[in-house]
């Protein structure tokens, strides 16, 4: 089992567990990414999609944010987010949550849960995007923003969900591709 670095806020240089068949997003990747997000970290709520190692969700609230989701479909992952986040003593901020995806985001917003910042980071072989962005409707606030990780050479196309969503950025780092979508409330 190998680890991750966080690389700023109050838990800069601890690590935490990655599991077997886990790719966290690479350090650099989340540089960038709290580099943008930066504006936006102060009180928000996150949620941290297909969560892995909970490396983005649980820096967030080192940076500044007032809370995290971090949520995946794996057992084994599950449970060991559970014991970072009690090993980090962060049980009051940080949820951890058994969801399918992107299915199970429809019980979101059953629950009336509403998120400022979205950080979604499937396999790179996930071909639901378009599910993902439309259950993610009514999850994100009129002036969010969400990020999808994905393989650099394989940008995110915008559908038949792009009457919901307008990309405002794209990046490419190596072999990892963020995009960034508002709602289109937000202009």
């Amino acid at each position: 089992m190998g680890r991750v670095r966080l690389s700023g806020g109050a838990f800069r240089g601890r690590t935490l567990p990655v599991g077997p068949g886990v790719r966290p997003t690479e350090g650099r990747v989340r540089e960038a990414l709290f580099s943008i997000w930066h504006p936006y970290l102060d009180g928000a709520r996150v949620l941290d999609l297909f969560a892995g190692s909970g490396a983005v969700g649980i820096e967030a609230v080192g940076r500044g944010a007032a809370g995290a989701l971090l949520v995946d479909g794996s057992p084994p992952i599950l449970r060991q987010l559970k014991s970072s986040v009690s090993e980090l003593d962060l049980a009051d901020r940080v949820v951890v949550r058994r969801l399918d995806l992107p299915s199970g985001l429809a019980r979101l917003v059953a629950d009336g849960e509403r998120f400022d910042l979205v950080f979604a980071d499937p396999p790179y072989d996930f071909v639901q995007h378009s599910t993902l962005l439309a259950g993610l409707v009514g999850l994100v606030a009129s002036d969010g923003l969400v990020v999808l990780e994905h393989r650099g050479d394989l940008p995110i196309e915008l559908e038949s969900e792009s009457n919901h969503w307008e990309c405002v950025d794209r990046r490419v780092y190596g072999e990892c591709g963020l995009t960034f979508l508002q709602p289109l409330a937000a202009k």
